[in-house]
């Protein structure tokens, strides 16, 4: 072969199947193939290309920016075989897992014999000796399950098989010969993933229309929004998997290896239907508390200042309650019940409320809270997460823009913002 490909087939399956399964165990059970020659595999392709493809994350073994678009090759790549596969199967060839069995070598034999028309002068075109170019074919003729060329009085000629086998040859290395080029032009964009946790009733759509900015501006960037914050600390360290979370900060910090900067203000509302009866006057307390709820889950700040606002005033918390994490999820649970919602809301979002809820005029005592971010403390800022907070900090401080309302200089330490490399 005149051009030597960056991946062999095998590289290609096994890159296929760890996107697919997230995970070497699960990969190694599909294929048949030990997780340390996964591993192996894994490393050659990355050594081979010049870069990361996959990384540990939330969902198991999770593709960097640059591995998506070598998955996206060799999927294609495998899909191209499993069709090849279908069409000799249908002609009578007894075919079973050719990307299993394929290389570049029996099918670059193939393809030459078929061209030059013998095996001598296909081996002269390849640089090989007629020895390795026949055993390539003897290969390839036993993966299909049939000979694959006979001898005529002027050399050697290919059946049906050798057609659609060199066809698909061509059609494999035009995938993988444009990888080095695919990945060269993402050199000079911005790569890698941010992982945002969302805890409950938090300012969710803040982060969501953050990422849309993201996703207009940096088209290779991998953006995950998870439910929660993050893992308890495993051996006094806390896990590598959210890289920042959007929730009201806690003092001190749960863990020493966290630390929290403020990004707004919001307050607690008490929501219900527009039509809905407690909705036409100014209900008390008391009439409230026999109603149904819909609240945040034992343990998190609302449910927390919900039970201790209804103890304060000598009532006691209703014990059934509905509970829902989503914020868009609690305001439909009220449109379509009778609920009241106890959520919180920036001077934004209240200015915007949908004409289907009210707020009740209910005084709530030492109703506001913080939103801010929370970080691993002395971690360097990879560039995703520095542009992501970048996008955050361009919108108008008083929302007037339909932008998201943020207070500027939440950094107070310029350092904080410095980058590591990205995909790590």
């Amino acid at each position: 072969m005149k051009k030597t490909p960056p991946l062999t087939i095998r590289h290609a399956r096994i890159i296929d199947g760890v996107a697919a399964h997230a995970s070497l165990a699960r990969t190694g059970e599909r294929l048949n193939v030990s997780q340390s020659s996964l591993s192996r595999a894994v490393a050659e392709a990355e050594q081979a290309l010049g870069h990361t493809l996959f990384q540990r994350g939330w969902t198991g073994m999770e593709p960097t920016s640059h591995g998506e678009v070598v998955i996206a090759h060799c999927r294609r790549m495998i899909a191209r075989i499993e069709e090849a596969q279908e069409r000799l199967s249908a002609r009578g060839g007894k075919v079973r897992n050719l990307a299993h069995h394929l290389g570049w070598d029996m099918l670059a034999a193939a393809d030459a014999v078929r061209t030059a028309g013998s095996v001598s002068a296909a081996a002269s075109y390849l640089g090989q000796s007629q020895p390795n170019v026949s055993r390539a074919i003897a290969r390839l003729s036993s993966a299909v399950g049939r000979q694959l060329f006979h001898r005529t009085r002027t050399g050697m000629e290919g059946n049906d098989d050798v057609g659609l086998l060199c066809a698909l040859y061509k059609s494999l290395m035009q995938d993988v010969l444009a990888l080095p080029t695919r990945l060269a032009v993402m050199t000079g964009e911005v790569t890698g993933r941010i992982s945002i946790g969302l805890l409950p009733f938090s300012e969710q759509a803040m982060v969501m229309q953050a990422f849309g900015a993201m996703l207009r501006r940096y088209r290779h960037v991998r953006l995950q929004a998870v439910t929660g914050g993050f893992p308890p600390p495993v051996g006094g360290r806390p896990q590598n998997q959210t890289d920042v979370v959007l929730r009201r900060p806690r003092q001190p910090a749960p863990y020493d290896a966290l630390e929290e900067t403020p990004l707004l203000r919001e307050s607690y509302a008490m929501v219900t239907r527009a039509d809905h009866p407690l909705a036409k006057g100014r209900p008390t307390l008391e009439q409230l508390a026999r109603e149904n709820w819909i609240v945040a889950p034992h343990g998190t700040p609302t449910r927390r200042y919900f039970e201790e606002l209804l103890i304060r005033h000598g009532l006691t918390p209703p014990a059934q309650t509905c509970e829902i994490v989503t914020f868009s999820l609690a305001e439909q649970m009220i449109l379509s019940s009778d609920a009241i919602g106890l959520l919180t809301y920036s001077k934004r979002k209240r200015a915007s409320l949908r004409k289907d809820l009210k707020i009740l005029p209910v005084d709530l005592l030492d109703s506001e809270r913080e939103i801010g971010l929370t970080f691993r403390k002395n971690q360097p800022l990879t560039v995703v997460q520095t542009k992501f907070i970048e996008i955050l900090m361009e919108a108008e401080p008083n929302g007037s823009t339909g932008q998201i309302p943020i207070q500027q200089g939440v950094f107070r330490d310029p350092h904080r913002l410095r980058a590591r490399p990205p995909d790590t």
